[in-house]
């Protein structure tokens, strides 16, 4: 992958099914870029490894319906810390729901992903989407 100073990107998956984690990390290894992921379960735990992880990730991946602290109480906080506010944020979630998408628009998410059905759409919405961002996406994380 093509990141901007041409390393590993960093990525920090929050969902709370294992399952889901797990298909989501065997498409990335698929994609054939190169990633270091964090797997956290829900919101608090993603509050948590930020607060005290020594560097931040270069992007957050964060499921909306989680147990503890959902996805929307979640982005609502990243948005509004000075520390973390700057991190993009994808929502990946299997609701389209018209609420869904324009609250988390609206809180801040720089994109918001559905959740595809099979393996197949999976590793290409990946493709897509670390093309995407490895090419044409700056970050600021200072």
């Amino acid at each position: 992958m093509s990141t901007p100073a041409n390393k590993t990107l960093s990525i920090l998956l929050a969902d709370d099914d294992p399952v889901d984690r797990e298909l989501f990390i065997e498409g990335m290894n698929d994609t054939g870029y190169q990633f270091n992921v964090t797997e956290v379960e829900n919101g608090e735990e993603l509050i948590q490894h930020l607060s005290t992880s020594a560097s931040l990730p270069d992007l957050i991946i964060l499921d909306l319906n989680m147990p503890v602290k959902d996805g929307r109480e979640t982005l609502k906080e990243l948005k509004t810390s000075e520390r973390f506010r700057h991190i993009p944020v994808f929502i990946l979630s299997t609701s389209n729901a018209r609420f869904d998408v324009e609250l988390a628009c609206n809180t801040g998410a720089n994109l918001f992903l559905v959740k595809p059905h099979g393996y197949k759409e999976i590793v290409e919405m990946l493709n897509s989407l670390f093309t995407l961002f490895g090419k044409y996406v700056a970050t600021c994380n200072f």
